[in-house]
């Protein structure tokens, strides 16, 4: 596959995530700041960005290791600080919860 090619599915899968993250309130940003389904406040323009208080990375939703499946519908926007839990092996019922507190920025 080629770069340009590459890069057109990356935002594609990023924009289906972003459709499924929650706005913050009625602001003329509504698209560029919204709410993972934890709570945390992420930005568009942070998408990778770790060292953003606003950082945001795709996550599958059903973890592969559990049988979830790589289409874009188990795809998720989830702050870097969630993703990062995630990895390091914490039970996904405390990090996946949409009950689960926000986390500190």
């Amino acid at each position: 596959m080629a770069k340009h090619e590459h890069m057109i599915l990356l935002e594609d899968l990023k924009r289906a995530a972003w459709a499924r993250t929650s706005p913050v309130g009625t602001h003329a940003n509504s698209w560029e700041f919204r709410k993972d389904r934890l709570g945390n406040m992420v930005r568009y323009a942070d998408f990778g960005n770790r060292k953003s208080p606003f950082g945001w990375e795709l996550d599958f939703i059903e973890p592969r290791a559990l049988g979830g499946s790589t289409d874009p519908a188990n795809l998720q926007a989830l702050h870097w600080r969630a993703t990062a839990a995630r990895s390091a092996n914490v039970p996904a019922a405390l990090v996946a919860s949409p009950a689960s507190p926000r986390l500190a920025a």
